[in-house]
C-alpha cells in the first residue's frame, strides 16, 4: 500500500502529470450525471469535469491531496478512503479511480465499494500501473546504480490480497464486484516531462522510488543527483523527456 503523506507537492510537479495522461479518456467515457473521482490527487479530473458542467464530487484519503484538490474544485472535495466511501449505494452515475486501486490495502474491497456506489445502468472506470518497469526507470535506476543506492525492502500485499496487475487482472477485480465489463485494454500515450520535474518527485519521496532515495545518507543522495543531472540531457528532446506510458484500463457497466 503507497503512502502519500507529506508528498503531494512533489507529486503535483512530477508524477501527476504522468497519470494526467488517461483524464481523457476517463472523461469521454463516464456518462453524464453525477461524477465521483476517487483518490482525486490534485483534482485534475474533478476540475476539468467541473469546467464542462459535469456535477462532481472528489475524494482522496490524504489531507494534502485534499487540500490540493480542494483549490482545484472548491466545495466539492471530501476526505475519505477506500473501502469506505460516505455515500449510499447507487448514488453516482459515473465513478473513477485512476491510478488508485494499484495502491491500496485490499484490492478486492476497493473495487467492491467503488462498484457499490455506482448506480445500475452507470459506468465504473479504472486504470492501473501494469507490471513491467516504466519508461523512465533506467534513468533513475541508471543514476542510483552509480550513486550506490541500496534499494528498500519490498512491499508487497499477500497473496490472498493481491491481482495481476494487467487488463486481466483489473478485469477480474471488476467482474468479481458483480460488473459487467464493457472495456478492457491497454491505454497508451507519451510523458512529456522536464528532467528537474521528473526528479522532484524523487527527491520528495514519491511512490517507492521516492523513498528509496531519501532512505540513503546524504552523500548517496547527492550522488544519485549528480547522476541523474549528468545522464538526463542525453535523453532529452529540446529540454524534456519524451517517454511511453501505458495503463491497463477498465470500464464496467453499473
Amino acid at each position: 500500500m503507497a503512502r502519500w503523506s507529506g508528498v503531494a507537492d512533489a507529486y503535483r510537479q512530477s508524477f501527476a502529470t504522468l497519470c494526467a495522461g488517461t483524464v481523457d479518456r476517463l472523461l469521454s467515457d463516464a456518462p453524464d450525471g453525477r461524477l465521483l473521482d476517487v483518490g482525486s490527487g490534485t483534482g485534475q479530473l474533478a476540475a476539468r469535469a467541473a469546467a464542462a458542467g459535469r456535477s462532481v464530487v472528489a475524494v482522496d484519503a490524504d489531507p494534502d491531496m485534499v487540500a490540493m484538490s480542494g483549490a482545484a474544485v472548491p466545495r466539492r472535495v471530501l476526505s475519505a478512503s477506500l473501502p469506505a466511501l460516505p455515500f449510499p449505494d447507487g448514488a453516482f452515475e459515473a465513478v473513477t479511480a485512476n491510478f488508485v486501486v494499484n495502491h491500496v490495502a485490499d484490492p478486492r474491497a476497493a473495487v467492491r465499494e467503488l462498484a457499490r456506489v455506482t448506480r445500475p445502468g452507470g459506468r465504473l472506470s479504472l486504470t492501473i500501473w501494469p507490471a513491467r518497469p516504466p519508461a523512465w526507470g533506467p534513468l533513475v535506476s541508471g543514476a542510483f546504480t552509480a550513486a550506490g543506492v541500496v534499494p528498500l525492502a519490498a512491499e508487497r500485499l499477500a497473496p490472498e490480497l493481491d491481482f495481476e496487475r494487467s487488463v486481466a487482472g483489473l478485469r477480474g477485480l471488476v467482474e468479481d464486484a458483480g460488473r459487467e465489463v464493457v472495456v478492457a485494454e491497454e491505454l497508451r500515450w507519451t510523458w512529456e516531462v522536464d528532467p528537474a520535474a521528473l526528479w522532484a518527485g524523487i527527491a520528495g519521496g514519491v511512490a517507492t522510488v521516492g523513498r528509496t532515495f531519501l532512505a540513503q545518507p546524504p552523500e548517496t543522495r547527492a550522488a544519485a543527483a549528480r547522476a541523474f543531472r549528468h545522464a538526463a540531457p542525453e535523453q532529452t528532446t529540446e529540454g524534456l523527456l519524451r517517454l511511453p506510458a501505458t495503463a491497463a484500463y477498465v470500464m464496467a457497466a453499473g
